[in-house]
C-alpha cells in the first residue's frame, strides 16, 4: 500500500469484517490468521471470538495480533462454553460492516479471495452472497473439489432450485451483503448436534437475494483425520440418528418456507419438493444413504418419514390458518 492508503485504512471504517470463531485451535488458527495477512484486499477488520478452550488458543492468537496490528482486530474470549453456533451468532450481532463472512479456525483463504469476492458482489448488487470452490485438504491422500452452482432468478425459483439441488453448504462460507439480508435470521440450532445448520442458514440466504458462484479454488477446507470437527460427529451417528437427523433437516426446511410468505400454489410445489428430498427419490443429497436396505424395508421407512413430515406441515398450516386440503398432502411414494 502507499502511504495515503496507509493513512486512509488506518482512520476509516473497514468495509468488510472476517469473522473467526475459535476453540481448541492452538495448532492451527495462526495458519488462518496468516491467510488473511496475505489478502491482496486490505479494507477488512477482523473479529475473534475465543470460546473457553483448554489449550492455548487465546494466547496464541493474542501474540499473533501483537505482531499483526497492521489488520484491526476485535478479540471476544468467551468466560463459559458457547458451542459453534452461539459463538458465531455471537459475531454475528458484533458485525456492523456491509460486507462479512465467517472463517472457521482451521480454513485458510487464498491470496485474491477477498478482493474477487467484493468485486462479484458490486458487480451484483442484489446479490447476497458470493462464494467460490472449496479445496478440502488434510495429512492424508488428496482431497476433493466442492462446488455449487450459482442461484439465480425470483424468490421462488431460486427456493426450488436450492431444495431441489443444494446441500453441501457451499456458500456459508462466502462474502455476504448485509445491506441485502437487512432483517437476517441468526444461525437456528436442533436437536440433531445442530446437524446442516449451515444449510439451513444459505437457504435462508436463498430467500433474500442470488447467490453468486465465482467458478475458481479460492478457499481451502481443511479436514481432520479423526474427524475432529463439527462435521465429524455427524459421520459417527447411528443409522437411527441419521434417518432422525436428515428427518429434521427437512422439517427446518418446512418451517422456513412456511414463515416466508409464498402464495398457496407456490408453497405447494416447495413443500413436495421437499418431501422429494426427504424420501431421496429424484435427486439424492445430503452427507447419508438412508434406503440402502431391501425395497420393502425402503419403502416403509420412506413412508413413515413421509407420514412425520406431514404432521410437521398440518400444524403450521394450521399456525398459518391455511385450509390441509390445499396443499394435497397424501401422494404415493
Amino acid at each position: 500500500m502507499t502511504i495515503l492508503q496507509k493513512i486512509r485504512h488506518r482512520f476509516t471504517e473497514p468495509s468488510v469484517s472476517v469473522l473467526v470463531t475459535a476453540y481448541q485451535a492452538q495448532a492451527f488458527i495462526c495458519e488462518t490468521l496468516d491467510s488473511l495477512n496475505k489478502q491482496v484486499f486490505k479494507d477488512f477488520q477482523l473479529l475473534i471470538s475465543i470460546d473457553k478452550s483448554d489449550d492455548d488458543t487465546e494466547l496464541v492468537i493474542k501474540k499473533w495480533c501483537q505482531e499483526h496490528k497492521n489488520i484491526p482486530t476485535q478479540i471476544f474470549c468467551q468466560t463459559h462454553s458457547l458451542g459453534w453456533i452461539k459463538n458465531i451468532n455471537f459475531l454475528l450481532e458484533k458485525c456492523q460492516t456491509k460486507y462479512f463472512m465467517l472463517l472457521p479456525h482451521d480454513d485458510l483463504l487464498h491470496e485474491t479471495y477477498l478482493q474477487k469476492m467484493v468485486q462479484c458482489l458490486k458487480m451484483n448488487p442484489y446479490a447476497c452472497t458470493a462464494f467460490s470452490d472449496i479445496q478440502c485438504f488434510s495429512t492424508g491422500p488428496k482431497k476433493p473439489i466442492i462446488t455449487e452452482n450459482s442461484i439465480n432468478g425470483k424468490r421462488f425459483e431460486r427456493t426450488l432450485e436450492f431444495l431441489t439441488n443444494h446441500f453441501r453448504a457451499v456458500a456459508f462460507r462466502g462474502l455476504v451483503n448485509k445491506d441485502v439480508i437487512s432483517d437476517f435470521k441468526l444461525l437456528p440450532e436442533n436437536d440433531c448436534s445442530n446437524f446442516a445448520i449451515d444449510t439451513v442458514w444459505v437457504l435462508q440466504m436463498t430467500l433474500k437475494g442470488e447467490l453468486i458462484r465465482v467458478p475458481e479454488i479460492l478457499y481451502d477446507k481443511r479436514i481432520h483425520p479423526h474427524g475432529g470437527s463439527v462435521g465429524g460427529s455427524w459421520r459417527k451417528f447411528s443409522e437411527v440418528e441419521k434417518t432422525k437427523a436428515w428427518l429434521e433437516h427437512c422439517k427446518d426446511c418446512l418451517k422456513i418456507i412456511f414463515r416466508a410468505g409464498f402464495e398457496p400454489e407456490e408453497l405447494v410445489r416447495l413443500i413436495e419438493v421437499i418431501k422429494s428430498r426427504l424420501v431421496q427419490d429424484v435427486n439424492p443429497l445430503g452427507p447419508y444413504r438412508l434406503f440402502n436396505s431391501n425395497e420393502k424395508e425402503r419403502d416403509s421407512l420412506r413412508a413413515s418419514l413421509v407420514e412425520q413430515l406431514e404432521k410437521t406441515i398440518i400444524i403450521l398450516s394450521e399456525s398459518k390458518n391455511y385450509s390441509i386440503s390445499q396443499f394435497s398432502l397424501r401422494k404415493n411414494i
